[in-house]
């Protein structure tokens, strides 16, 4: 019996080579799972500290072209985590965009990527205007924008390059992870020229301001190309988002153009998505109320501010605060009525034919002076500095129109001073061009 105990006990079969190379590799991923989770721990570190030692030694005994790379890289950090005025600071500090020009290719692609990295940073910081202006000329490159930002090899047709320099280019390109998204420069910059330009696109259409203060050409020329479109389907990219919310906010319909905006999925690459979105809608709400006051303000006497905050989503304070600051700028033609907190509107806006006469008179203005100008080139003279008038008033004095000159009704009418009857000098006698003198 105990002979048959022992021959049931299990015998221990040798490991296979298949077994020892599975419990071999278990081992090994063991050790790498412990060796990473002690490396995971997280440690202290000083990131800016860091950063601003680098720097500093590289300023100290590094070369002006190291120094100048270091400097832009170090704005880069800097805005790529934030910080904007102390980015803004250096940036400004160092006078980089007077002579970065003179730089090599690769330091003026990182001068272009610093840049734009800083006006990112501006919008996020809730600064519109100066997110502007830091995009306003690199983003208006269009196709170009690739280039330099060093993202995408120049495709241009009458670009002549010789293998050697193809190549140099392909080595400058950064690589797929440090890319910029174009997507997001384009609406930021299409965005902040949106806040900006609305006002001066809510004036009159013969308002000299609708023309001359022209915040951002580019946008303006983008807005006339969609409009003059004959049909607009849904928005399907950044530019038709932004184009389309440009119209509605132009029509007084601010909630469809909030919507716009914020459906927009170029947020959805910054740090804080949901407070990128609250702010373009509270811009959106004041900017608004801004356009259609000065579009609208005109067909009414008077306008309840408890009306104007309601409509357009926003306290009373932040609306009396915004309508205050138009009346300051002249923008709104209006006062206070502090007892019904109403706005009295003052009519001092031009009618349409009174802009079309400033138009025609400006042009009349303008003939004289290119007749003027051509009777110089003929005679050798200096045109009105001859005229007694003139001289007499040192020039200070709008000139006289010519029917109060008596010379037209002294002596024979067919004496003029520089020629005779209604051909000889110009109608009336005087010094005029038309005629034969």
């Amino acid at each position: 019996e105990d002979e048959d105990d022992e021959d049931d006990e299990p015998v221990a079969r040798p490991d296979s080579e298949l077994r020892k190379a599975a419990k071999a590799a278990r081992a090994s991923a063991d050790e790498a799972a412990a060796a990473e989770a002690s490396f995971a721990v997280p440690r202290p570190c000083a990131l800016d500290k860091m950063m601003q030692e680098l720097s500093a030694r590289i300023y100290e005994h590094g070369t002006d072209r190291a120094k100048t790379r270091t400097l832009l890289c170090h704005v880069y950090h800097m805005a790529l985590h934030g910080t904007y005025h102390a980015a803004r600071d250096m940036l400004l500090m160092s006078h980089l965009g007077e002579t970065v020009h003179q730089s090599d290719i690769s330091t003026q692609i990182l001068y272009n990527r610093a840049l734009v990295r800083l006006g990112v940073c501006a919008f996020v910081n809730e600064l519109v205007p100066e997110a502007h202006a830091a995009l306003i000329e690199i983003a208006a490159a269009g196709a170009r924008l690739k280039e330099l930002l060093a993202q995408a090899v120049s495709s241009s047709r009458f670009a002549e390059r010789n293998p050697e320099q193809e190549r140099l280019e392909r080595r400058r390109l950064v690589p797929y992870h440090m890319h910029i998204n174009l997507e997001l420069v384009e609406a930021v910059h299409l965005v902040s020229a949106l806040l900006l330009e609305l006002p001066n696109l809510a004036h009159n259409a013969f308002d000299p301001k609708r023309r001359s203060a022209a915040v951002s050409k580019t946008f303006r020329r983008l807005l006339d190309h969609f409009e003059r479109q004959v049909f607009n389907g849904p928005p399907e990219n950044t530019r038709d988002f932004v184009m389309s919310a440009a119209q509605l906010l132009l029509d007084g319909e601010w909630k469809k153009a909030a919507a716009h905006l914020e459906a927009m999925p170029a947020w959805g690459l910054l740090p804080n998505p949901a407070k990128t979105r609250d702010f373009i809608r509270t811009q959106v709400r004041s900017e608004g109320l801004r356009a259609y006051l000065i579009s609208s303000y005109a067909h009414y006497d008077t306008l309840s501010l408890a009306r104007l905050a309601e409509h357009f989503d926003l306290d009373e304070q932040r609306a009396h605060a915004i309508i205050s600051k138009m009346m300051l700028d002249g923008e709104l033609h209006a006062c206070w009525d502090q007892p019904t907190c109403t706005i009295v509107v003052q009519r001092m806006e031009p009618s349409k034919l009174q802009f079309l006469a400033l138009q025609f008179a400006d042009k009349c203005c303008q003939l004289v002076e290119s007749n003027e100008r051509i009777l110089d080139s003929r005679t050798g003279g200096y045109g009105y500095k001859h005229d007694p008038n003139y001289q007499r008033d040192q020039g200070q004095r709008e000139r006289r129109p010519w029917v109060e000159r008596n010379d037209r009704y002294q002596g024979d009418r067919g004496g003029g001073r520089d020629g005779g009857g209604y051909g000889g000098g110009g109608y009336g006698g005087g010094r005029g061009v038309y005629g034969g003198g």
